[in-house]
């Protein structure tokens, strides 16, 4: 195929800050990591494609190389932005920890210790008020700017947002408080989390290939549970989904398929 043709990426993990281990040692593909503990980049700006003929280049330099073909009308044009959504996995192990958050974002839980105790979420929204929710895996927490967040140990988790920069005002009656998002469903094997002026997440559930069309914006798909691929119809490599590993599709792919021999879960995260 021409290399200079856009396709779906798969994208390497990439330890971040560590909480314990410093070592720097990626994590296996299809694993949560159970001793480097700390925050990994699954999809930014900095992160490397795993597989196919631009294997172990940047997502900054295919954004210089494929421009809107890759992000989108809206950031295509200027590769100096920022990406316009961004995804880490956050592991506590054994260790507590407090985090101040510089933009909002959601966190979905992936994985809970059972002797996990209750976190808390405040106070410094403004009136003092404090969150204390019970994290329950699958559920989907939104979070606002500026949230202090102590994460309890054992803990597994997906964080999803727009990048730190700085963005338009939220309009007035966008939710200013943190809250868990109910899914809103679409169908019997789809839900939405989330949609705002920047972003939308759905989960998808299936087990047959389901027929899909590109949005005019970057998407990624972060498989949850099972083993599947993505199929397209130019002679792109074969994109394989596992837990573990993020996959990029570019804002020009058209239309695709997920298809799976069995059921496999995913996250479709979709920049606006």
């Amino acid at each position: 195929m021409n290399v200079n043709e856009p396709y779906p990426l798969t994208l390497e993990p990439i330890p971040a800050e560590q909480f314990q281990d410093r070592s720097g040692r990626p994590w296996a593909a299809g694993e949560v990591p159970a001793e480097n503990l700390g925050t990994f980049w699954l999809a930014t700006d900095i992160s490397r494609v795993a597989a196919g003929p631009q294997a172990g280049r940047g997502l900054g330099y295919l954004r210089h190389l494929w421009g809107a073909d890759l992000a989108g009308l809206n950031f295509g044009d200027d590769p100096g932005l920022p990406l316009p959504v961004e995804l880490k996995l956050k592991n506590t192990g054994e260790t507590a920890q407090t985090l101040a958050l510089s933009e909002y974002s959601l966190w979905y839980v992936l994985e809970k210790d059972p002797d996990f105790q209750a976190l808390e979420v405040g106070p410094g929204l403004g009136s003092g008020a404090e969150f204390r929710p019970e994290f329950e895996v699958g559920r989907c927490l939104w979070l606002p700017q500026g949230t202090p967040l102590f994460l309890a140990a054992g803990l597994v988790l997906a964080q999803i947002g727009p990048p730190s920069r700085p963005l338009p005002a939220q309009p007035a009656e966008d939710p200013q408080a943190p809250h868990w998002l109910v899914p809103a469903g679409e169908g019997p094997e789809e839900a939405e989390f989330f949609q705002d002026q920047h972003l939308s997440v759905r989960l998808i559930t299936t087990s047959q290939r389901g027929g899909l069309t590109a949005p005019e914006a970057l998407t990624f798909i972060l498989p949850l549970a099972g083993q599947g691929r993505i199929l397209t119809r130019g002679p792109a490599p074969a994109t394989r989904l596992s837990p573990g590993r993020a996959v990029l599709l570019p804002a020009s792919l058209g239309r695709y398929a997920v298809e799976s021999a069995g059921k496999i879960t995913y996250m479709l995260i979709e920049s606006r």
